[in-house]
């Protein structure tokens, strides 16, 4: 599970085969009509999502529109699982990664609230059933602000999760470090002097709420924030309920594969529905309904004070990110973990708001294009860069290029025609599917890799100039295979 506080980041098109309209496409009002500046956007997705999900292969996915806090859109495309033809639709269940944070934070808020606990006091205060090992640092600087912000100092930046089937291990010990090779949690540098990236907070956030409570924390969300927002079919645990429901997760070449399960549920382990999603959607946006427009679980202030920046950070708050983009202030959240990708982003002051969740480990491409044509209408501003948007790669294209490449350090790589499509094959057992650009870039869609092909005097590919995080291309020469 790796999160970024700002998410960015076209070949057949994936029909929604045997979905019923109200599954797979009316507006929630029962217009196609969208005012303003989203005039136009349902049908534009429409025809735009079936193509990114076909040329990334993620099976599907569920994207909802708000616009001046009403549901403009909420719509499956493409399918839950793909062997049984199951499609996607507004009930069907996706794990949102880091998305968990903030619905979580709403938890730990609504306690702050009831005066049970002080977001300044130092997390140890709190704790019985386990504390932070020793460190040449201020341990009463690791505030609940501070865990919630990324700015207590801890370490643990994410989760791989453990396989279903596997024992879950207890909170306490998962902070201990048995988390399937992350590591656990401590104070790696001081309280309050940078943003860090900290999944591991929110899990000691997570204790807390236990212990404050003393209930578990799964219940304890599912009785204060989940059931009174309405959100009926979320669960931070993995039940019978939630696996009939939920969307079969696929690796980076569409494979299908066993989704993670976690201790670490404030940092990684909400499943929910587009139906719940949005609300929770209107819900910080504060048009969820009544007097505070939160469905009475937090009051307007908490709210917007959950989404100001938390000094020294400039751009993460309360369990929510933020930027400013064209004069428009954008809050959210994104969340990755193996085989579910989600985007939560919102603008509370025009009341519009976009969810994705997808069942594909490239999920995070199609989010990119869907975000950039959603903002862009929202905040007058293009997206700089521009997220990549694959044109197709031909038979003929994939066998040009198909073959093994060696480094200028000796380490090879091989693009492996696979099922049609073209595989690149890291020796680490990395796979990704590789996609041309408009430009006459090839891209990996799950690496920070791109390349443009070399060719000799007789047109042969002879090699590759390959650019890793926009860094200057190195030649990578075309070998025999090994």
């Amino acid at each position: 599970m790796r999160s970024t506080t700002r998410l960015r980041a076209l070949a057949v098109a994936l029909s929604c085969v045997g979905l019923s309209l109200s599954a797979c496409g009316r507006s929630e009002s029962g217009q196609f009509a969208e005012p303003g500046p989203l005039a136009g956007l349902e049908a534009e997705l429409r025809s735009l999502v079936p193509t990114l999900l076909e040329a990334f292969a993620v099976p599907g996915a569920a994207v909802g529109i708000i616009h001046e806090g009403e549901i403009l859109m909420k719509r499956g495309f493409g399918y839950a699982d793909v062997a049984s033809g199951r499609p996607v639709d507004a009930g069907t269940a996706f794990n949102i990664g880091s998305i968990s944070k903030t619905v979580a934070a709403w938890g730990v808020l609504k306690l702050v609230e009831a005066g049970d606990l002080d977001l300044d006091a130092p997390a140890s205060t709190y704790l019985t059933r386990w504390q932070l090992p020793e460190s040449a640092f201020d341990h009463g600087g690791v505030t609940v602000r501070r865990m919630l912000s990324h700015t207590a100092g801890l370490s643990l930046s994410g989760y791989p999760g453990f396989q279903p089937g596997e024992p879950l291990p207890t909170v306490e010990e998962s902070l201990s470090g048995a988390t399937n090779g992350a590591g656990g949690v401590y104070v790696a540098h001081e309280p309050g002097s940078r943003w860090q990236y900290s999944g591991g907070g929110y899990t000691l956030a997570q204790l807390i709420v236990e212990e404050v409570t003393r209930r578990p924390f799964a219940e304890y969300m599912e009785s204060e924030v989940l059931g009174r927002l309405g959100m009926r079919s979320s669960s931070f645990v993995w039940d019978e309920d939630v696996d009939r429901g939920a969307a079969t997760p696929y690796g980076p070449v569409g494979e299908p594969i066993g989704g993670p399960r976690f201790t670490a549920m404030a940092a990684a382990g909400l499943q929910t529905t587009l139906d719940d999603v949005t609300r929770f959607a209107l819900a910080s946006l504060g048009r969820l309904g009544g007097a505070d427009g939160t469905g009475g679980v937090l009051g307007p202030e908490t709210l917007a004070l959950m989404q100001l920046p938390v000094e020294p950070s400039e751009d993460y708050g309360l369990g929510y990110s933020h930027e400013v983009l064209g004069g428009v202030t954008l809050v959210g959240h994104g969340g990755a973990n193996q085989g579910w990708m989600a985007l939560l982003s919102l603008a509370p002051e025009t009341g519009d708001g976009l969810v994705v969740m997808t069942n594909g480990s490239n999920g995070a491409r199609v989010h990119g294009v869907i975000a950039c044509t959603w903002r862009s209408r929202v905040t007058g501003e293009a997206c700089d860069p521009a997220p990549p948007v694959p044109v197709p790669l031909d038979e003929a294209g994939v066998a040009r290029l198909a073959g093994w490449y060696a480094g200028p350090d000796g380490r090879t790589i091989e693009l492996r025609p696979t099922d049609g499509r073209l595989v690149l094959q890291f020796p680490n057992g990395l796979r990704s599917l590789v996609l041309a650009r408009g430009d006459g870039e090839f891209f990996a869609a799950a690496a920070s890799l791109t390349f443009a092909a070399e060719q000799d005097e007789d047109g042969a590919v002879s090699g590759l100039m390959v650019s890793v995080r926009g860094e200057a291309p190195v030649l990578v020469e075309r070998v025999e295979a090994p």
